[in-house]
């Protein structure tokens, strides 16, 4: 299996504990606003039923949620997340979050990867079932009826199982090629 391939696989084991974290910076009000915004959008997209890949998609359908939340803490951290995290398991969880971030460009390419940072930086003013990141951050009955959902949605997520990592690859690639070619 590529490297590449078995990275992503290792992120999909983290999925359920790395949607906790970002629940815990929307919440946390000592976080600018901006910064909880971004991870807002992440989870507002985890909830999307316009995603770039299908949640329903066999052993992909996780693969774009996992790096669409990746590449918001990223661009969190531009607006100070890392310093104004003060819940030390958040924090260390954030860092490997946005580290981890920069590995996608070796796993989709410069100019896809692109995109995708592109296409992350729209998703905070992006609606979801009447959600913008802006009100989620902002309201708490928004906010607790997006994890009310996330939470609903993660219980159905298919398994991903990664057995042939060329051909998972080449479909990942495929479809966010496909999505974001107008970006």
């Amino acid at each position: 299996m590529p490297e590449s391939i078995e990275i992503v696989s290792e992120w999909v084991e983290t999925f359920r504990e790395d949607v906790e974290v970002l629940k815990r910076v929307v919440s946390d009000e000592a976080v600018s606003e901006d910064a909880r915004k971004y991870a807002a959008a992440a989870l507002n997209y985890l909830v999307s039923r316009m995603d770039l890949i299908p949640d329903w998609t066999e052993t992909i359908g996780v693969v774009d949620d996992v790096m669409i939340l990746r590449t918001c803490v990223a661009l969190a951290n531009q607006y100070g997340l890392h310093e104004d995290l003060h819940d030390a398991d958040a924090l260390v969880a954030v860092g490997r979050l946005a580290n981890e971030a920069d590995r996608i460009e070796a796993i989709l390419g410069h100019d896809l990867e692109a995109k995708l940072r592109t296409f992350c930086g729209r998703l905070i003013d992006t609606a979801v079932r009447g959600r913008t990141p802006d009100l989620i951050v902002t309201e708490a009955d928004a906010r607790a009826k997006l994890y009310e959902e996330v939470d609903e949605d993660l219980k159905r997520l298919p398994p991903a199982t990664f057995s042939d990592g060329d051909a998972v690859k080449a479909k990942l690639v495929s479809y966010l090629t496909a999505k974001l070619k107008d970006l």
